[in-house]
């Protein structure tokens, strides 16, 4: 698997979706003989106006507490999974920053729902954003660690950030044992079509992604059971929200065909999806 031997970080903030991350986070570490390394992010207050006017800086309380914080989840963690390597860090510095930077020497990073900023608009949170436009390495976005049933739902559409996300989700796949069913979606409004051969042509198409994807995903890992699945829907995002129902994972490319940074049906599904998400950036890291 392609984060095994390697820790999953896990961006813990003392809430309850932070906890439900870090407890799934725990799970897939114990699946892949992976540690777990827990990190908080963490800034100097300052407080307070010294005799000049310039401000005091009285670091030890809120930096001991933040490190409890960390020490707590990880002593938690450990109590419930003994056999796993649990380590935990303060990092310097803003979320988003301090993120992005220990994302280049992991396998992956998790964060809770509660990661994504305040407010779920249009830009997703100003941390979210960060992190998916340039974190090095995939990103799951957990909204619950109680759901196992169902496959690994993957999107394909071609592109080397779709290959890049059906490594990862067979890697998953294979992890916890269950079926990956990659998905390709034609979106828009394809009947009536010009001709049959039109039609045929479209179907053509999209079944070649389609065993283009389930190949690699077979080569990836002997023995897994991989499905295909062929949509039309409105959007790509609508297609891939409701193939996404019931599935213990849904695994994205951070961008398809498209051209921009961070692509547009990335964005939809991880504003709309009810279940856990799974975004991978290609290699190169554009």
């Amino acid at each position: 698997m392609g984060i095994t031997g390697q820790d999953i970080v896990v961006g813990y903030d003392d809430t309850t979706a932070a906890m439900a991350a870090v407890r799934w986070a725990a799970d897939l570490a114990r699946s892949t003989g992976s540690g777990l390394h827990l990190v908080h992010a963490w800034t100097w207050p300052l407080l307070g106006q010294g005799m000049t006017g310039i401000p005091v800086i009285d670091p030890a309380g809120p930096r001991n507490q933040a490190l409890r914080l960390l020490d707590d989840a990880a002593e938690r963690v450990a109590a419930e999974h003994p056999d796993l390597a649990v380590t935990a860090e303060l990092l310097p510095g803003q979320p988003r920053e301090a993120l992005e930077t220990i994302s280049e020497r992991t396998g992956l990073l998790v964060v809770g729902t509660r990661g994504l900023g305040a407010v779920m608009g249009a830009l997703l949170g100003s941390v979210s954003r960060g992190i998916l436009h340039d974190a090095g390495c995939p990103v799951a976005v957990i909204r619950s660690d109680q759901h196992r049933a169902g496959p690994v739902v993957v999107a394909h559409d071609g592109s080397e950030a779709a290959e890049a996300a059906v490594d990862e989700a067979a890697d998953l796949a294979a992890a916890w044992g269950i079926a990956l069913r990659v998905v390709h979606v034609l979106a828009g409004s394809h009947a009536p079509y010009g001709s049959g051969a039109e039609a045929w042509g479209a179907g053509s198409r999209s079944r070649g992604i389609l065993e283009q994807g389930r190949a690699r995903a077979a080569a990836r890992h002997d023995g897994l059971e991989v499905q295909t699945l062929m949509i039309e829907d409105r959007t790509v995002a609508e297609g891939l929200l409701g193939a996404a129902t019931g599935a213990r994972m849904l695994v994205i490319g951070h961008r398809g065909l498209s051209r921009g940074a961070f692509g547009s049906t990335a964005h939809a599904v991880l504003l709309h999806a009810t279940g856990n998400v799974t975004v991978v950036r290609r290699p190169g890291h554009e």
